[in-house]
């Protein structure tokens, strides 16, 4: 399910726009592919997803986006850097524009970058300190291949204009090593099991589902949904054949009722005709 955009903002709740007068375009991302490998796509989909899902969860509005192009420079529209995964509250985004931070007064909230085998050295290094000037409160990576980092889960906030990482525990009851993230006030969290990143629902206490899992559970749903139908329709057929032998006996009911009376007639008749004659009945 996700978050819908109208004139007032992201669910009617009011958004601050960009300025529609200035004529200058921040094009939405780098032309670079979204992805290295499968595996990143779907980390990065994911994340994008449990995100929407979050801010439509806790009733708050904001932009999230995929491999959205964030712009650190306005005198020089090439100067940017675009993170696997940007969350920014307060603000409505333009689907085919960049972030600007200047346009929106404000920088991201969030940013996240997926480890791949092109990517990964430049996530720890180049962004890390991009992010960190920008002065961008939060960040994470995650590693789906399990293989680029030295942790499959990393997290910083920024103190004092620096990075400080935030420390993952196992929480056995939620099978996972958890992160709590003060900007989403809920936790990330790396599946001991399988090694995939998920975020903590803190409303329903539940992980959010991952896209796959949530067509699976429409496709479940609207299954169950279409096989409540059918006994419904079903039941409704039962009490049409109940109601049809219903009126069936009743109409038979009748029938002998009326043979009884025709029968009580015939009777009367005859003993009438008798005592006229002189017969006792």
């Amino acid at each position: 399910m996700a978050l819908t955009r109208d004139r007032n903002g992201w669910d009617g709740v009011v958004l601050r726009d960009p300025p529609q007068e200035s004529g200058i375009l921040y094009p939405s991302d780098d032309d670079e592919p979204m992805a290295d490998t499968e595996l990143q796509y779907y980390a990065i989909t994911d994340a994008v997803f449990a995100l929407k899902m979050h801010l439509q969860q806790l009733g708050r509005a904001g932009t999230v986006r995929g491999n959205c192009a964030l712009y650190y420079d306005p005198a020089n529209l090439t100067a940017y850097v675009a993170p696997d995964v940007l969350l920014a509250y307060g603000v409505a985004v333009p689907s085919e524009e960049g972030y600007a931070p200047w346009v929106y007064d404000k920088v991201p909230d969030l940013v996240m970058e997926m480890a791949s085998p092109s990517t990964h050295a430049q996530d720890s290094s180049l962004k890390w300190e991009r992010y960190a000037a920008l002065g961008i409160p939060e960040y994470w990576q995650y590693d789906p291949h399990h293989q680029y980092l030295t942790e499959d889960l990393l997290g910083w906030q920024l103190r004092d204009g620096a990075y400080v990482p935030i420390p993952l525990q196992l929480d056995r009851p939620r099978g996972a090593q958890v992160g709590r993230s003060s900007i989403l006030d809920t936790d990330w969290g790396l599946d001991t099991t399988t090694g995939t990143l998920r975020l903590w629902n803190p409303v329903h206490r539940r992980w959010y589902l991952t896209v796959q899992e949530a067509g699976t559970a429409h496709e479940r749903e609207a299954t169950r949904a279409g096989q409540e139908a059918a006994r419904a329709d079903q039941e409704t057929a039962r009490a049409d054949q109940e109601s049809t032998r219903a009126d069936r006996e009743a109409a038979r009911a009748d029938q002998e009722a009326a043979r009884v009376r025709e029968a009580e007639a015939e009777i009367t008749r005859l003993q009438t005709l008798l005592h006229r004659q002189g017969h006792s009945p």
